[in-house]
Formats: structure tokens, sequence, C-alpha cells
């Protein structure tokens, strides 16, 4: 249930709670009350496994139990309420019909929260509902370079490179804030060891179009670093559904690449882990994907 649109198994779930009510107080005939309460022990007796055979979250459980439970009970009300109401006029109050479109506005914008959080953004939904980022990606690796630069010598790229690796990575995306002490001593080992990464993409990368990715490892006296195993995640922070994670083969000493493609345009972040034994270096990185804005 975690991989599935909210929106779609809301209303998959709100649709058949409703096409059960009438089962129960049209077909069968059953008072409003109870074909509300029957539906929803139907309802609830086949969610409640599943959610807890495929759990995605509290907040994503909490709302699919509350529209389900308002699909089920708001048609008794309604039921009842006309009922109450034929002597008199004959009209459908607009108290139920308040309720119905506050849910409705509430279920769009809960799943759309939910979604949002759980996937991430498309870069469709990016450019039409959100503003221009701030700074563009070669802004940002000025700024990267700055603030390396009395620790990272300067780096020889070609002009067809449009990666960058600044330096050691500074907030990890898997760590807990209880390995904090452990992740500052391996930050001071890494420094000390003084391994650097150079290149990047050795032509300009198009979305979903295959390009060599690979970059030149060296140590601190300038010699490659042979005999590695070198992981690279570029990690789309607006969509991490998108997220791609690569081995680097080593094609020469100190070379590692390895033919790959993006999926969607604009800036990347780039988390590399490179092992050689007990050695463990991580860098961290961006890069754009197409054409700069």
């Amino acid at each position: 249930m975690e991989n599935q649109n909210i929106a779609f198994t809301l209303g998959v779930g709100v649709l058949a709670a409703l096409a059960l009510f009438v089962l129960f107080y049209k077909v069968l005939k059953r008072p409003g009350k109870l074909a509300s309460l029957l539906t929803f022990l139907v309802v609830q007796t086949i969610y409640l496994p599943i959610a807890v055979l495929h759990w995605a979250s509290l907040d994503v459980f909490a709302i699919h139990f509350a529209f389900f439970t308002m699909a089920a009970v708001l048609p008794g009300i309604i039921v009842g309420n006309k009922r109450g109401a034929a002597g008199e006029s004959g009209r459908f109050h607009w108290g139920p019909g308040i309720m119905i479109g506050f849910f409705m506005i509430l279920v769009i914008v809960d799943s759309t929260i939910i979604t949002l959080a759980n996937s991430g953004a498309s870069a469709d939904f990016i450019a039409r509902f959100l503003p221009a980022p701030r700074q563009d990606i070669a802004q940002r690796q000025r700024e990267y370079r700055q603030n390396q630069e009395a620790q990272t010598p300067p780096q020889q790229k070609g002009g067809q490179v449009v990666s960058a690796f600044p330096g050691t990575v500074s907030n990890d995306y898997q760590k807990k804030y209880t390995q904090y002490n452990n992740y500052i001593a391996q930050l001071r080992t890494q420094r000390e060891r003084g391994w650097q990464v150079a290149d990047g993409w050795l032509e300009k990368p198009q979305p979903n179009k295959v390009s060599m990715f690979r970059i030149h490892v060296t140590d601190k006296a300038g010699q490659a670093v042979t005999g590695g195993q070198v992981q690279v995640s570029f990690l789309r922070p607006s969509a991490k559904a998108l997220d791609v994670t690569v081995e680097l083969p080593e094609a020469a000493p100190g070379f590692y690449g390895q033919a790959l493609a993006l999926p969607a345009s604009g800036a990347w972040d780039i988390a590399m882990t490179i092992k050689r034994g007990d050695d463990i270096h991580e860098v961290k990185g961006g890069t754009w994907i197409g054409e700069q804005r």
C-alpha cells in the first residue's frame, strides 16, 4: 500500500463503502443506521489486515481509516435526515451537504500532502506550483569550492564536465543522530587521509540518455587510489523515487566509471562512498542534467 497513490486508494475505498451502503440499504432493505454499521464493519474488516500487512506510516493509516469510516457513516446520516425532513418539505438539508463538501476538500488536501511527503514532487509539479530556485547549480558549485578552498586543492576539469565534488559528506542521508560521534571521528580520519575526487561526466548529460560518468581518485600525494570499491548515489531532492545508485568499476588505475542515464533534468545531489580495505571515504557533490535555465 505504501507504493500506491493515496488519492487512488482513498477513492477506491470510499466508492466501495458507498456501494456497500447502497447494497444494504436499497437492495437488502436494512435501516439507514444499520446499513451504515454493517458497511463500516465490512470495510474495516477488509482494510485493517491489508494496512497491517502493507504498513506505510501512521498518517497514511489514519487518513484511510477516517475517510472509510466517514464514507460508511455519512450516508446513514443523510438518509436519516432526509426521512426526518420528508414530512416538512421533502428537501435535502444543507447541513449534510456542507459536511460532504468539507470532507471531500479534506480528502484532496490531505492525500496531496501525504503523497508529496512520501514520494516527493514531480518536475512538472515543481515547475507549475513552486517558485524557481534561488540558486542555480553553477552558483552552488562556486559556493562549494569557496567553502572548501582552504582544504581542497584546485580540481582539474574539462569544459564538458558539469559535476562537482567539493568535499567530505557533512550530512549523511542514512546516519542517525546517535551515531554523530562516530561520524565526527570518521570525518577527521578522512580529512587526514586526503583523498581527492575529480572529473565526473565525460559529456554533457541529458535526461534519459546514457552518458559516461567517471571519477579520478588520488591520494594526498597525487598518486592514483587503486583497488577501490566505489558506490555513487544520484539523489533527487524533490522526488526520492527517482534516486539512482550504481557501482563504478575501476577502468584504469584510479579511474572508476559507469555509463548511466538519469530520468529527469535539473539539479541532482551526489553522495559517493569509496572503500579500499578498511578505508572508507565519503564525498558529496552536485550535478546538473540537461540545459541550465
